[in-house]
């Protein structure tokens, strides 16, 4: 096989100096992307679920998720983007749940937070969904 492809070396080394000084070589497999982008959830007295996108991958692919998050006593918005999955915990038994995760079919979303107000909150999010082409 030929010496051919990409390769992006570190401040002061050449891509030649060997692949410890590189960056990024495309000789290397690499996660593929399958989905991506962006989209809302609306809470309607504190709680919401949502589909954010269907895939045809036939099992549970690696996901990453990110979600505006919610000061749980305001319902202020206090973090752009963070990513799920967690639990805030706030005095005894006061809590808010962000949880993203895979079916083999889906990826969902479900936030559910004991301090949100009646109202409905909208919380902006992306998601990346990768798979393994070999697969």
């Amino acid at each position: 096989m030929g010496n051919y492809g990409v390769k992006i070396a570190k401040t002061s080394y050449g891509y030649t100096e060997g692949d410890k000084h590189l960056i990024f070589n495309s000789k290397y497999p690499l996660l593929k992307i399958k989905h991506h982008g962006t989209g809302t959830l609306t809470l309607s007295s504190g709680a919401g679920s949502k589909t954010i996108v269907t895939h045809s991958l036939n099992y549970k692919p690696m996901f990453y998720v990110w979600i505006n998050y919610l000061d749980i006593n305001s319902g202020t918005e206090i973090e752009k983007l963070r990513m799920c999955s967690w639990r805030d915990y706030y005095g005894v038994g006061v809590w808010s749940w962000y949880y993203a995760y895979a079916t083999t079919t889906t990826i969902e979303l479900d936030v559910y937070s004991a301090y949100f107000s009646p109202g409905n909150e909208v919380l902006d999010y992306i998601y990346v969904v990768y798979y393994d082409p070999i697969s």
